[in-house]
């Protein structure tokens, strides 16, 4: 069985990591260029245009000559720009503005306009005492232009209210960029946590996954993984759920240490992370983990049966990385189911024997076979594409679909091993077939369509008679066109037309070597445009739903 987390947290992952905060260097080159371009555009107008004012050409046009000089650095450097910089091109603007208050002179109103900018730029990328710094060589600046403007007049006046505005203009900025960091500072802490609970969600826990286990790997310390289920949710219902959920989430926050991280994965699934701590010490946190949510929901009179099952894995000791740690937890927490719900079981060798148990007692030996089958279908699929994840997600969004749907919860284990088991049949396939990359012939047609039924006879015993025939008839469609028998809708078991949507879905969904995976947007318009056609609609609306 695969685990559903990683694919859950990838397919949420579509966008990229992170929040830019106001003062990065991607949009601030480009805005320091275009403010250093104005500039020397201003200067270069103010010598070009006849007019009456009085303008020290040469210095302007030295000013120009600087500004773009700033301009076509900023630009070609754009988001290279290291940030060690930031101080000389502020020193820079200075300059360009006090060139600029000089060749206008200090009679014309336009003096310190250049400096408005100067400020803008400071305030916003440091700090407000480094800009500070800044805004006083700029008031020094301008103080040493009016000097040397008209040493006999008294300047004091002007300086006084240019300083003012400018410092006035800078806190303003500064206010408005502290407010913008705290905003996408809780725009970011909103993406990655689950707004019901407060815990991570899927999003979050995989920046915290990924973090904490290259941090366990670099200090060879151990990492150990915890995931839940709530057993029997579905009787839950809806209004009363997200209370549910609440108070399952409260229970976790204060069973688990203070360093550990909480997650909700899914819609009963939870997740922690339990940083230097062995399968033991895992095994202690879960089972009170365990008992703080029996005692938590007892306790505000919810279901006494509404418990939850808990699957254990560490590193390095069940899996050197993200995907096999989620797989071997996600495994020990079906075995936790299959041994009567309300308890943790730390993945182990003995976890697959106990997930080849069928759910209804019967003959040993057929259990043996389900076990080899299982076996048998993931090198299958390790032969066919090199990993073993297509027969588990398949088996994965069957069961996802079928709880949608309602059915029973025997039924739902059922048609997750036939997920697992569909293609079984597909070892009686000729490798020439397999390996062939243009169209088959009708004989190697004929190979194909007969996999359903060759997979149905693998299976074909007593106790697995439902699996078999949902097995044979899963390539059926609604419209009658499928195969091996052709059969309409009404013919065929909906845990058939279940496996056909779950497989399609996954296989559009993951990548292949002769294409890339469809975005999920886009593997759901496919479905749903051959709704009613190659598949059953409210079969496909329950699987997107689902997932």
């Amino acid at each position: 069985m695969e685990s559903p987390l990683r694919e859950r947290l990838r397919w949420r992952n579509a966008t990229g990591d992170g929040v830019e905060s106001p003062a990065r260097r991607a949009p601030l080159a480009p805005t320091a260029a275009l403010l250093s371009g104005s500039a020397a555009l201003i200067c270069i107008t103010g010598v070009l245009v006849p007019g009456d004012a009085e303008f020290d050409d040469g210095v302007l046009l030295a000013t120009a000559g600087l500004a773009t000089l700033l301009c076509a650095y900023l630009l070609i450097a754009n988001e290279r720009v290291p940030e060690w910089t930031y101080h000389p091109i502020g020193v820079t603007g200075t300059a360009i503005g006090t060139g600029a208050a000089y060749g206008w002179g200090s009679g014309s109103a336009y003096g310190p306009m250049l400096y408005v900018w100067v400020t803008m730029f400071a305030f916003y990328v440091f700090t407000r005492g480094v800009a500070l710094v800044h805004l006083a060589l700029m008031a020094a600046g301008y103080a040493l232009v009016l000097v040397l403007e008209d040493p006999a007049e008294n300047p004091f006046d002007g300086w006084i209210a240019t300083v003012g505005t400018l410092l006035g203009t800078g806190l303003f900025v500064s206010v408005v960029r502290d407010r913008l960091g705290r905003l996408f500072r809780r725009l970011s802490d909103a993406a990655h946590h689950d707004p019901l609970t407060d815990l991570l969600n899927s999003r979050g826990f995989q920046a915290v996954f990924d973090t904490e286990l290259e941090r366990a790997r670099r200090a060879r310390q151990e990492l150990s993984l915890i995931v839940g289920d709530l057993d029997r949710f579905k009787r839950v219902n809806d209004g009363h759920g997200d209370a549910v959920l609440r108070h399952v989430a409260d229970a976790i926050g204060g069973a688990k240490r203070g360093f550990d991280s909480a997650a909700r994965v899914g819609g009963d699934e939870f997740a922690v992370l339990a940083p230097d701590c062995g399968e033991n010490g895992a095994y202690m946190l879960a089972e009170r983990i365990r008992a703080a949510v029996h005692e938590a929901l007892v306790a505000r009179g919810d279901d006494a049966s509404l418990t939850i099952s808990l699957g254990i894995s560490t590193f390095p000791l069940h899996g050197q990385s993200a995907d096999v740690l989620l797989r071997t937890a996600d495994q020990a927490l079906y075995a936790a189911k299959r041994l009567g719900r309300n308890r943790a079981v730390i993945s182990s060798a003995e976890v697959p024997g106990i997930l080849a148990r069928g759910p209804r007692s019967g003959n040993g030996e057929s259990h043996v076979e389900l076990a080899s089958l299982l076996n048998l279908a993931e090198a299958l699929d390790v032969r066919d594409s090199g990993t073993a994840s297509h027969c588990r997600r398949v088996g994965r969004f069957a069961e996802l679909t079928a709880r949608e749907l309602g059915l029973p919860p025997e039924s739902v284990e059922r048609v997750r091993l036939a997920g697992i088991l569909h293609d079984v049949g597909r070892v009686a396939l000729p490798d020439d077939i397999l390996a062939k990359r243009g169209p088959l012939t009708d004989a190697e047609w004929a190979w194909v369509r007969a996999h359903p039924a060759i997979g149905a006879r693998m299976v074909e015993t007593t106790e697995y008679e439902d699996i078999r025939s949902w097995i044979l008839f899963h390539h059926e469609r609604p419209d009658g066109h499928g195969y091996p028998e052709g059969r309409a809708e009404d013919d065929v078991p909906i845990e058939s037309a279940i496996i056909a949507v779950a497989d399609a879905y996954e296989a559009m969904t993951s990548e292949r070597p002769y294409r890339a995976a469809l975005a999920t947007d886009a593997a759901a318009d496919e479905l749903r445009s051959e709704a009613g056609r190659q598949f059953r609609s409210d079969v496909v609306e329950a699987l997107l739903r689902a997932v």
